[in-house]
């Protein structure tokens, strides 16, 4: 009697987290497994600066390719684009256009993200947070 009760807990939950919250659990799994290493694109708003749950949508833009979770986010972009589509490079302090640089994590298990002119410099960030 214990033993099936034990089970059908176990299937419940392994049918809440697989099933039912998968997008979730696999979000989850993204934001620490992805953690020291460059982050496809469509995976990231590259206005709001966050992985995103699901995949985002790929717009053109003076022959650049950036990555919005809405319209919304890529009309913000078009308007200011200076502000929006460049940024300093995490370690050298650069400024580099978004759709050239490596994506990565700013931390483990959390959302925002960080930009980098090449693979040398994203080397060095996470070598220097591993301390």
């Amino acid at each position: 009697m214990i033993i099936s009760f034990i089970l059908l807990s176990i299937m419940a939950v392994l049918i809440l987290v697989f099933f039912t919250y998968r997008c979730q659990t696999r979000f989850f799994y993204r934001e620490t497994a992805w953690y020291g290493k460059e982050i496809p694109g469509e995976w990231v708003c590259m206005d709001g600066d966050i992985l995103k749950l699901h995949k985002t949508s790929k717009s053109t833009y003076k022959n650049n390719v950036y990555y919005f979770c809405s319209e919304e986010c890529y009309n913000y972009m078009v308007m200011h684009f200076t502000k929006t589509a460049m940024v300093r490079d995490a370690i050298s302090g650069d400024l580099i256009n978004k759709a050239e640089a490596l994506i990565g994590l700013k931390e483990k298990g959390k959302p925002e993200l960080v930009y980098f002119k090449n693979r040398q410099t994203m080397n060095m960030y996470y070598e220097q947070r591993k301390k």
